[in-house]
């Protein structure tokens, strides 16, 4: 893996507007209960926030490419909850954007939940290729493709990690730095405790990761701070006053655009 801010030939991590002041980090529990407050009170859907969360993985992902996708190959890697359905937003509108996408899900698809669930569809439809790894493809063709792809996409398990990962998701979180392509995590680098930065069982180690509305703690602290790589952030739509709410003050977070670097 190529460290964060050196140039790759294939990538090279973008200088994104950095926020105005300090940017406050959550544990797990305070990002679930924001989520509840914007979906249960506020009526913000789930489905609205993972796709602002996907389009914005996939520009930070265009922009990691160097503006343009056209032609590239990305590798998706997709656990069962919501963060792969930011994932799957992602591969569909990099697709779109031109790109060759595999999606390579850790379980059946019948496994997701609902919202992710709702996102096979279109993703199909956008002519993403999918497949379940072990079943459709083997762990070593997956990492044969690995080993092509410009851009690695880890949305496997996000912050609902509970203890080490399985069986199942371990050869994916293994396999996913194989390759010299950009290892891109969604919210925080599977494997890694998103309030402690404790590192169970295996874990990815990225070269950034995207969190969603504020960064997590587990992040920047304990082993997070090694898996990490470049930290960015993106605007997924939940009001600044559910934060406040909870005494986490963000006001003018994202004055600068929805797409920012931190740290």
């Amino acid at each position: 893996m190529v460290p964060p801010n050196m140039t790759s030939p294939r990538w090279k991590l973008p200088e994104l507007p950095s926020s105005n002041g300090d940017v406050p980090s959550i544990d797990g529990r305070l990002m679930i209960e924001a989520d509840r407050i914007a979906t249960d009170r506020i009526g913000f859907s789930l489905l609205q926030m993972m796709e602002n969360a996907g389009h914005q993985l996939a520009e930070l992902t265009r922009l990691t490419l160097g503006s343009s996708v056209a032609g590239r190959r990305i590798v998706v890697l997709a656990g069962t909850g919501d963060n792969a359905g930011g994932g799957l937003v992602a591969a569909r509108r990099l697709a779109g954007w031109g790109a060759h996408v595999c999606v390579a899900f850790a379980h059946p698809i019948l496994r997701l939940r609902p919202a992710p669930c709702a996102q096979v569809e279109p993703l199909l439809a956008a002519g993403v290729r999918a497949v379940v790894a072990g079943h459709d493809r083997s762990h070593d063709e997956l990492r044969g493709e690995i080993d092509h792809a410009d851009a690695v996409i880890d949305s496997l398990i996000g912050y609902s990690l509970r203890g080490a990962p399985d069986d199942v998701y371990r050869p994916l979180i293994e396999m996913a730095g194989a390759g010299a392509g950009a290892v891109l995590s969604l919210d925080v680098p599977s494997g890694i405790d998103a309030t402690t930065g404790a590192r169970p069982g295996a874990a990815v180690s990225a070269d950034a990761t995207l969190a969603l509305a504020l960064p997590k703690r587990g992040m920047s602290i304990g082993e997070g701070a090694r898996h990490t790589g470049a930290r960015y952030v993106a605007d997924i739509g939940i009001p600044a006053s559910v934060f406040t709410e909870l005494g986490v003050p963000v006001d003018g977070l994202f004055d600068a655009g929805p797409l920012l670097r931190i740290g």
